[in-house]
C-alpha cells in the first residue's frame, strides 16, 4: 500500500504528488470539507487526519505526564525551575510524536511511506518505520529556496510584527538594546504586569482598571506588549531598561545549569517520546535558551530592585519570559495572580499553576480549568475585570447591518486559510447577499491584510466581493455595533458577542485546536455549532428561533468586587493615591 503524508504547509493536491496514485492519504493540516472532497475524489480514497487518534485528551495527560518527569532537577540560584520554563516551549512536539507513534502502529510491514516534505513529521516517523519512509524533497527544497517563496512569506505578517522577530533573533537577551535604555531607582508601590503581547497587556490593564487609586506597572517584553494610551494609574517600562549586561556570575551559573542538563537529558532519553524529540534535535536549542532565560531573569531580578513592586498580576504564564517574574514573586512570597487573556487556556492540562489564584472571567472558564484541566478547585476563583459600560449596556438598539466574519491566524495551529476560507466565505457572502447584508471579514492583528485580501479574491466571485469588506487592525466597537451575528472558526471574541448579546456561531468542523474549546462554548450556550457549510444557510431560521439564556452573560463574565481583587492583591488602604501620574 502507498501511503500519502500531507505537510500541514502544503497543499492537499500540489504537484509532484497530487498526480499520482495513492492508497491511503493522511493529511497533518486542515483543509476543509470542499478540500478534502475534491482530494478524494482525485485520489479515490478517503483523507483522514492524525486528528484520529485523539481520544478524551489522552495525548494532553501524556504530555502533562512527561513534563513532569523533568521537574525539580533543574533549579537556579533562585529556586526557578528551567525545565518547567523550558519544556513547554516543546509541548506540541511530545504530543506529536505520541500521536504519530500510535500513527506508525497502522502502517503495515509492506506500506511505502511518502511524506510531502522532509522535517520533523518525516523524521519521526523515518525512526519508527525505517526506510519504508520517503520525502519529496527536491520539489519542496526548490520552491523554499526561491526568492519568490520568501517574498511571499514576508507578505503574510505586517512590518511590525517581522521588526518583532528579528529582535527576537538577534537581541533575545537585551544586551544590546539593554545599553541604550536604562532605569533609576523607583521608591513608589506597584503591582507589576507583564506582558508580551497586545492582547495580554490589555487583559492586566482591565484589573488595573478595577482599582483606579492603586499603581501599576506595565513591563513590556516587545514592542507587541506595548499600549502607549493608558489608563492614569498605569506607567510603562521597557524589559530592557533593566537589562544586566554581561554579568559573570551568569556565566558561571549557565555552564552549571548546562552540566546538570545533560545529566537530565540523558536519564529522559529513556522515554520513547523523549527520546524521538533528542534524536531529531529538539533538544540541541535548549542551552542557548538556557542563556538567554538567564538574561532575561536578571532584568525581571533588576525590575523588583528598582521598583517597589507589591504584587504580580501574569495574564500569560505560559510565555517564559512573562512567567519568570511571577515566579520571581512566589520566592519572594509576594502575592501572585494568573489570569488568561483570551476565552480559555487549554494548556493548563498539562502545564502547572504556580500563582496564589488563578482568575477565571466566569462560570464557563472556572468549568473548564477544574473539570477538563484538572486545576485544584480552591486555587480558581470567578473575578473578571469590570466591563465597560457599553458593554454592560449591552448592544441593543444598534442597526444590524453586518455579518462579521472573524478570521484567525490558521496556520499557526495547521490549518490552511485557503481551504477555510472556500468552506466559509463563499456561503456567507450569498448569505449578506440574499440578506441585504455586509460581510466583514475582521482579521486576526498577526494576519496580512494584503495576503487576506488575495484570498479573498481568490475564492469569491465578482458579485460575491461587492458586500464583502476586509477589517485589519483592533477590533472597534463600533463593527460590533452594527453586527446582525458573528461567526468563527474559534476565536476569543465569541466571549465579547456574548457579553454584548450578538449571536455568534461556531464553524466547528474547522476547529483545529484540540484543547475542546469548541465544546466548552457549545456547553454553556455561548457560541452557536455549526458542523457543516451547508447550515450556513441555516443561520437565519437559527436566529429566528434563538432565545439565549439570561444566565450566558454571567457565566462568561463575572467581574470580581474590587475589594476583593485588592484583597487577593495584598494592597492596603494605606497605599497613596496616584491618579494622575504617568511616566
Amino acid at each position: 500500500m502507498r501511503v500519502l503524508v500531507v505537510h500541514p504547509e502544503d497543499e492537499l493536491q500540489t504537484e509532484p504528488w497530487g498526480s499520482l496514485r495513492w492508497d491511503r492519504v493522511i493529511d497533518f493540516g486542515k483543509a476543509g470539507e470542499e478540500s478534502d472532497a475534491e482530494a478524494a475524489a482525485r485520489f479515490g480514497c478517503r483523507i483522514s487526519r492524525l486528528d484520529e487518534f485523539r481520544s478524551h485528551f489522552q495525548e494532553m495527560c501524556r504530555v502533562r505526564e512527561l513534563l513532569a518527569l523533568g521537574m525539580g532537577r533543574l533549579n537556579d540560584s533562585l529556586g526557578l525551575d528551567w525545565w518547567g520554563l523550558t519544556s513547554i516551549l516543546i509541548h506540541q512536539q511530545l504530543e506529536l510524536a505520541f500521536l504519530l507513534g500510535m500513527l506508525a502502529n497502522t502502517i503495515q510491514l509492506r506500506d511505502e511511506v511518502h511524506v510531502t516534505r522532509p522535517g520533523f513529521h518525516a523524521d519521526a516517523l523515518r525512526l519508527a518505520l525505517g526506510s519504508r519512509v520517503y520525502t519529496f524533497a527536491a520539489s519542496t527544497n526548490n520552491s523554499k529556496r526561491s526568492a519568490g517563496h520568501y517574498v511571499r512569506m514576508l507578505k503574510k505578517f505586517p512590518v511590525p510584527q517581522l521588526l518583532e522577530f528579528f529582535w527576537d533573533k538577534t537581541d533575545p537577551g537585551y544586551q544590546f538594546r539593554g545599553v541604550f535604555r536604562r532605569h533609576t531607582r523607583c521608591s513608589t508601590p506597584v503591582v507589576l504586569l507583564p506582558s508580551s503581547y497586545i492582547n495580554v497587556s490589555r487583559a492586566a490593564i482591565n484589573y488595573a482598571e478595577s482599582l483606579p487609586d492603586m499603581r501599576f506597572l506595565l513591563v513590556a517584553t516587545r514592542r507587541s506588549g506595548w499600549i502607549e494610551n493608558r489608563p492614569p494609574n498605569v506607567s510603562g517600562r521597557w524589559l530592557s531598561q533593566y537589562a544586566s549586561l554581561n554579568a559573570p556570575s551568569r556565566k558561571l551559573e549557565y555552564q552549571d545549569l548546562v552540566q546538570r542538563w545533560e545529566l537530565v537529558r540523558s536519564e529522559l532519553k529513556t522515554v520513547p517520546e523523549v527520546r524521538t524529540l533528542d534524536v531529531l534535535g529538539c533538544f540541541d536549542e535548549f542551552p542557548l535558551r538556557f542563556a538567554r532565560g538567564l538574561e532575561i531573569r536578571d532584568a525581571w531580578r533588576n525590575v523588583f530592585t528598582f521598583e517597589s513592586v507589591q504584587a504580580v498580576i501574569c495574564a500569560d504564564d505560559t510565555n517564559p519570559y512573562t512567567h519568570l517574574p511571577l515566579l520571581l514573586a512566589v520566592q519572594k512570597k509576594l502575592p501572585t495572580i494568573s489570569c488568561h487573556h483570551g476565552a480559555l487556556d487549554g494548556r493548563y492540562m498539562f502545564k502547572r499553576n504556580h500563582a496564589d489564584v488563578l482568575l477565571a472571567k466566569g462560570k464557563m472558564e472556572e468549568d473548564y480549568l477544574v473539570r477538563l484541566c484538572r486545576i485544584r478547585p480552591e486555587a480558581v476563583e470567578i473575578g473578571a475585570p469590570t466591563l465597560c459600560e457599553k458593554v454592560q449596556r449591552g448592544a441593543g438598539g444598534r442597526e444590524k447591518r453586518s455579518i462579521v466574519f472573524f478570521s484567525e491566524a490558521y496556520e499557526v495551529a495547521g490549518g490552511r486559510a485557503r481551504g477555510f476560507y472556500r468552506d466559509t466565505l463563499p456561503p456567507l457572502a450569498n448569505l449578506a447577499l440574499s440578506e441585504h447584508r455586509e460581510l466583514i471579514i475582521k482579521l486576526h492583528p498577526s494576519e496580512s491584510v494584503s495576503d487576506r485580501t488575495r484570498l479573498v479574491r481568490e475564492t469569491l466571485n465578482s458579485t460575491q466581493q461587492r458586500v464583502v469588506r476586509v477589517v485589519g487592525g483592533p477590533l472597534q466597537q463600533g463593527l460590533l455595533d452594527q453586527a446582525w451575528c458573528g461567526v468563527t472558526v474559534m476565536s476569543t471574541v465569541v466571549i465579547e458577542c456574548a457579553l454584548q448579546q450578538i449571536p455568534c456561531f461556531l464553524c466547528a468542523w474547522l476547529e483545529s485546536w484540540p484543547y475542546g474549546y469548541c465544546d466548552q462554548f457549545a456547553r454553556f450556550e455561548v457560541g452557536i455549532r455549526l458542523r457543516e457549510p451547508a447550515e450556513i444557510q441555516k443561520i437565519p431560521a437559527i436566529l429566528q428561533g434563538y432565545h439565549p439564556s439570561s444566565a450566558i452573560r454571567q457565566n462568561c463574565w463575572t467581574p470580581i468586587p474590587s475589594q476583593r481583587l485588592q484583597a487577593l492583591l495584598g494592597l492596603g488602604r494605606h497605599q497613596p493615591t496616584i491618579v494622575g501620574a504617568r511616566d
